[in-house]
């Protein structure tokens, strides 16, 4: 969908697109006529917490890898026998709270750009058969507030934090002679969920979000693609997709009823919930922020404590719980998710 709203009238790009894509060109226009995100005219329109969200956006394509750390990490690097620790605990001391491995395959690359005009419809060219995967959590108190503006500052916060920790590991591989790939917001060649999930970072849950233990749904991703031979984990069955199942939770809440309610279906070849991408973004558009109310309201996201963990525990290794653990989350936080009001 980002994609899609960067294509302008009047631009090569947005004619070329819309004549590959006619059924389109109708609803992205009409969504194009609706505020921007952060901009007055949303609903949740805040002019100071908006204008925070639109710096951290903003001030990415500035960032500059710190190069006296570099300097420190190549010489740990020069003598590590272990280069994919060593990397993990690069991401761990930036802030990230997981990081994993796993091969890169083609199948996990988007075809073609398609973010900026500059250089939209080139092949993507990435031949890295490793990547580095990391999380960064989103704070819990700041998503209490979907769908109000603080959620969309928080958002723009971690992956500005995301786009630090990937911009500096991979200058750290290319300082040690490997090549290396940053993907950070907006600048992604490689379809980050199912990699995450094939690292042992968490499972893909029916908000199409990745859930990733003790931070359900409350996490960004980024990575690092290169050369570097690393150690790759393996995926880890933390019972969500089963949860998913019963709960519902997050499809009940979406203000804009893009989560599907039903069971998995095949899209594109893997079996998933399908999400109605053009609703969900009219809604951000709307309110004039990225919403969250399904990462808030998933029972994986509750905070990060021996309760909830105990919970968590029981829904990988007791799966027959599965049904009514669902049932005490709903008598404990509501079924509905208690919305703040406007300047509450």
């Amino acid at each position: 969908m980002f994609a899609r709203m960067a294509r302008l009238k009047g631009t090569a790009a947005y004619g070329e697109y819309y004549s590959r894509h006619p059924e389109r060109q109708a609803v992205d226009d009409r969504l194009r006529s609706l505020p921007e995100l952060c901009a007055p005219g949303g609903k949740y329109y805040d002019p100071v917490v908006s204008r925070d969200a639109e710096r951290y956006s903003r001030q990415i394509g500035s960032i500059r890898p710190d190069e006296t750390l570099i300097a420190a990490w190549q010489e740990k690097m020069s003598h590590s026998g272990d280069p994919t620790a060593l990397l993990k605990r690069l991401a761990l001391s930036l802030g990230a709270v997981a990081a994993g491995c796993t091969t890169l395959d083609e199948e996990f690359l988007y075809s073609h750009k398609g973010r900026f005009d500059v250089d939209f419809g080139n092949p993507v060219d990435l031949r890295h058969p490793w990547v580095l995967v990391f999380l960064v959590e989103m704070d819990w108190n700041a998503m209490q507030h979907a769908p109000r503006a603080e959620v969309i500052r928080e958002s723009t916060r971690q992956y500005y934090r995301g786009a630090i920790i990937s911009l500096t590991i991979a200058a750290l591989l290319s300082a040690c002679g490997h090549e290396a790939r940053s993907h950070h917001d907006a600048h992604y060649d490689a379809i980050l969920p199912p990699l995450a999930v094939r690292a042992g970072l968490g499972e893909l849950g029916r908000n199409n979000i990745l859930i990733a233990g003790r931070y359900g749904s409350r996490v960004r991703l980024g990575a690092v693609s290169t050369t570097l031979l690393l150690a790759a984990d393996r995926p880890v069955d933390l019972g969500a997709g089963r949860l998913c199942e019963v709960c519902n939770k997050c499809a009940a809440n979406c203000p804009s009823n893009a989560l599907s309610r039903g069971e998995r279906t095949m899209v594109r070849g893997v079996a998933k919930w399908p999400t109605n991408a053009e609703r969900c973004y009219a809604y951000w558009r709307t309110v004039g922020t990225d919403c969250g109310m399904c990462m808030a309201v998933c029972p994986f996201s509750h905070r990060d404590s021996r309760l909830h963990n105990a919970v968590r525990w029981a829904v990988r290794r007791a799966p027959w719980t599965r049904r009514a653990l669902v049932l005490l989350d709903g008598l404990v936080y509501g079924r509905r998710w208690k919305r703040p009001s406007v300047g509450a």
